[in-house]
């Protein structure tokens, strides 16, 4: 084809596909007739049906006008948010029901499993892959992590004995038929997933952000499709990839060993001990001897008590046999005697603190061979506060080393556990007077 030609089939192309080609096919057509009319070469019947004509042209450009002027108030009604929803779609419940394939992932899920029961069975029956993924109620760490963001935070137990619940209902639905997949994960969900059908192309899945401690039900919430080219593979390889790295429900003898729960312990405390001491307004501190903290910390218990803190000693009776045992147990490369005298030593250093600040200190005397001890901060329920915590080392039989742990007042029962150790101790100890 010679240039001219490709130059005018590119002139015809352009002019055939610009946006108002209508209006100029009308304007020519109009001028042409109207030249023609003018000029005698067209009858009264021929112009009477180019008008009619040009009219009927006139009328579809109108329909087209009117559609994109539409589609430019819709534009202008609609955002890019409006995909976000406050509730999740209305044909949800009944989708599930149908689905072949479904992929549920949640932190407890405790509303779905049990408002969906009588239909996953159904489901099971005949013949469905349901997989369902669900927080480790067994993972501490999980569940308190899964627990800070939602509207009942304080209520670790809460939550995980909603996990158990789901689990249990679940565990109900084996036999049902078809394919039931129960998974646990250590990773908390950031999102809730229910995924439909998502290898068919009717298939969807609707996403629920878990924001952090909603007011009511968690959003946005998303439901996506194929058409959603993007976005939907996306939240799809999510889902799989969340699934794919969960553990199975129950674990497995070797699995529940590998999950079980495991203490944390230090070799020594870090600054955070001498901070939050001295911050406190009681101290109860149980020990051996504690000869080395009052002697490396006197001029802290100096200001401490001179600013009203209330300090509690409890420590080991040097003229009782318990020293005895205490040294022979914990002290294997220390004598009886020698560690009778740092307990005397320490007691001497307490009636010195006493004298010099006139402060609120009190001590006791015990003839059980203590195997812990314990700086408890704010201990008691007068003196409760954010501080409130309990460092504890464990004395270890003739093994170097003591294994230190602390906890913090909201860590379970465990703190309140060894303050209530500590105090009945106390309360069965001897006074010392000061």
């Amino acid at each position: 084809m010679s240039r001219p030609l490709r130059t005018l089939g590119e002139l015809i192309r352009r002019a055939v596909s610009h946006r108002d080609v209508d209006l100029y096919v009308l304007a020519v057509g109009a001028l042409v007739f109207t030249v023609l009319g003018s000029a005698g070469l067209a009858n009264a019947a021929a112009l009477s049906s180019a008008t009619l004509g040009l009219l009927t042209f006139l009328a579809v450009a109108q329909i087209r006008s009117r559609r994109q002027i539409a589609e430019i108030a819709e534009s202008r009604t609609t955002t890019h948010t409006d995909v976000l929803r406050t509730g999740f779609p209305e044909d949800l419940a009944a989708r599930r029901q149908e689905a072949r394939s479904l992929l549920l992932i949640g932190r407890s899920l405790g509303r779905t499993i049990a408002t969906t029961r009588v239909h996953l069975r159904r489901s099971l029956a005949a013949g469905a892959h349901v997989r369902v993924l669900l927080v480790d109620p067994d993972d501490d760490g999980a569940v308190r992590a899964a627990a800070s963001s939602t509207a009942d935070s304080a209520r670790v137990e809460r939550l995980r004995s909603r996990i158990r619940a789901s689990l249990d209902e679940l565990a109900g639905l084996r036999g049902a038929g078809g394919q039931l997949e129960v998974r646990v994960t250590t990773a908390v969900p950031h999102i809730g997933v229910n995924a439909v059908d998502v290898e068919s192309e009717r298939g969807f899945i609707v996403v629920q952000h878990y924001e952090y401690r909603p007011s009511a039900d968690a959003a946005p919430i998303l439901r996506l499709d194929t058409r959603d080219a993007y976005w939907f593979p996306h939240f799809v390889a999510e889902a799989n990839r969340m699934w794919e790295d969960a553990q199975p429900w129950p674990p497995t003898v070797e699995q529940a060993v590998r999950r079980a729960a495991r203490p944390a312990f230090a070799d020594d405390f870090g600054p955070e001990l001498l901070a939050v001491m001295s911050r406190a307004r009681h101290l109860l501190i149980t020990g051996v001897t504690r000869n080395t903290l009052l002697t490396s910390e006197y001029k802290r218990f100096e200001q401490w008590l001179t600013s009203g803190c209330v300090i509690r000693f409890l420590l080991v009776d040097p003229d009782s046999p318990a020293i005895d045992v205490a040294a022979e147990r914990y002290y294997a490369h220390r004598s009886a005697d020698r560690t009778r005298e740092r307990g005397r030593h320490a007691l001497g250093l307490l009636r010195e603190l006493r004298q010099t600040t006139g402060g609120d200190i009190a001590v006791r005397l015990t003839r059980h061979p203590l195997a812990l001890g314990l700086v408890a901060v704010d201990p008691t329920e007068e003196t409760r506060s954010p501080h409130s915590a309990v460092f504890g080392e464990y004395y270890t039989y003739q093994a170097p080393g003591e294994p230190k742990f602390a906890l913090r007042a909201d860590d379970g029962p465990w703190c309140g556990h060894f303050v209530h150790e500590a105090e009945a101790l106390w309360e069965g100890a001897l006074p010392v007077e000061l």
